[in-house]
């Protein structure tokens, strides 16, 4: 029942980050094969999210699996969790893109934290997702950039954390139970791949 419901949940906040990359349009280059955003990060997830993208993984060929334990087993051996290339990483693809947690959903927008700190996505400074308004001196919006390309919309930092994902009105209506929220790798150690 409780991925069933997680299914409903991810529906509605799929259709809802759809209307916020088309939105944003203007700012957004990713395209299929784009994986900058797969090869550096820690990419947090919650334990009901682990066991959503752990379906995928069950499904996926055995040479496929033994090369993401030889992956895990590489990442925890290099003792580097803060910054990796995501194990489900293949050919610049995603193996579990259609149960891929909401990080990964979410990555490449304007975000705010909890405490309302607003965040480029990295890739602002590799020529990519609002890179034309990003000033890379300052790290943050050049208002010089953005009335140069006169947008038609102007860009917009959303309330994205994983944090305000699991505590929206939906996930209490749905009974949704997130359980602890981690790094990838520590929940892929902890499963045993």
């Amino acid at each position: 029942m409780t991925i069933e419901n997680y299914e409903k949940f991810l529906e509605v906040i799929n259709s809802d980050l759809k209307k916020i990359f088309d939105y944003q349009k203007e700012y957004i280059f990713c395209k299929e094969g784009c994986s900058l955003c797969c090869t550096k990060g820690n990419y947090p997830v919650s334990d009901l999210e682990a066991d959503y993208l752990m379906i995928a993984y069950d499904q996926l060929d055995q040479d496929k699996k033994q090369e993401i334990k030889n992956r895990v087993k590489n990442i925890k051996n290099s003792d580097n969790f803060e910054s990796y290339v995501c194990p489900f990483l293949f050919d610049n693809k995603c193996s579990i893109y259609s149960h891929r947690p909401f990080v990964c959903r979410s990555f490449g927008i304007l975000t705010e934290d909890a405490q309302g700190n607003p965040s480029f996505p990295f890739c602002s400074a590799e020529g990519l997702n609002y890179s034309k308004i990003y000033d890379k001196e300052k790290k943050h919006l050049s208002y010089d950039l953005l009335l140069k390309y006169n947008f038609s919309v102007p860009p917009k930092f959303f309330k994205l954390s994983n944090e305000t994902m699991m505590n929206l009105p939906l996930a209490k209506k749905l009974n949704l139970d997130f359980g602890h929220t981690g790094k990838l790798i520590e929940f892929l150690l902890k499963r045993g791949i």
